[in-house]
């Protein structure tokens, strides 16, 4: 295989670990356990770790090893800072770039959820929803700073864990920015946007401090 096939598959697929939690917050990588999970050399898996670190995924410590990134109290905040300041920005500027029929199929999607969907596949639904909204935004710096940040609120929520009440709470307040959406009413679907958001970020840290899932920051 390609060297940059190789580097793309070691980076890929440690990402993936790290995101999912398959490699929990705090954990301890190290190069030969990666390169026979991944079967290949340790220049790749340099290469993807080094990658990874840019991307705040994993510290590369010297004289001690690689660490998944750990999620604190404070990781929550600044991830919820970011959302909220550019998600309902992004549907003010660019809101109106999302197509209709893709808004009236998530609205479809969520009603057709309720009750039978399990709560994973609720939660995907909920990710691909967010990840549409970005979708519409028609700067490159942002969109690669949201996709960033939307690797980090995926660690979040696994780790808060996924409570079934808050999302079904959350379908229901992603069925009202549909609706404003679909009437072109852009700031009360913004206004709407930020306040799922301010209760996203409450069951995240409510959650965190019940399960004791969390780190000092």
């Amino acid at each position: 295989m390609p060297k940059e096939n190789l580097k793309k598959k070691a980076y890929d697929t440690i990402k993936e670990k790290i995101i999912d939690c398959e490699y929990m917050p705090s954990t301890f990588l190290n190069e030969t356990m990666l390169m026979n999970v991944i079967g290949t050399s340790r220049t790749p898996i340099r290469e993807a770790l080094n990658k990874l670190e840019e991307e705040n995924l994993v510290k590369i410590l010297p004289k001690k090893g690689i660490v998944v990134s750990e999620i604190t109290l404070r990781d929550i905040t600044a991830v919820y800072q970011v959302r909220e300041l550019v998600e309902p920005y992004i549907i003010r500027m660019w809101g109106a770039n999302i197509p209709t029929d893709t808004l009236a199929k998530y609205q479809d999607r969520i009603l057709e959820s309720k009750g039978n969907d399990s709560c994973e596949e609720q939660f995907l639904l909920d990710d691909a929803f967010h990840r549409m909204i970005i979708h519409a935004c028609d700067n490159s710096y942002l969109f690669k700073l949201m996709a960033n940040v939307y690797d980090q609120n995926h660690r979040i929520r696994i780790i808060s864990g996924r409570l079934q009440t808050r999302l079904e709470e959350s379908a229901q307040e992603h069925l009202k920015i549909i609706a404003y959406l679909l009437e072109k009413k852009y700031e009360p679907a913004a206004a709407q946007m930020a306040e799922h958001l301010a209760k996203s970020k409450r069951a995240a840290f409510e959650s965190m401090l019940v399960g004791g899932g969390y780190q000092t920051p």
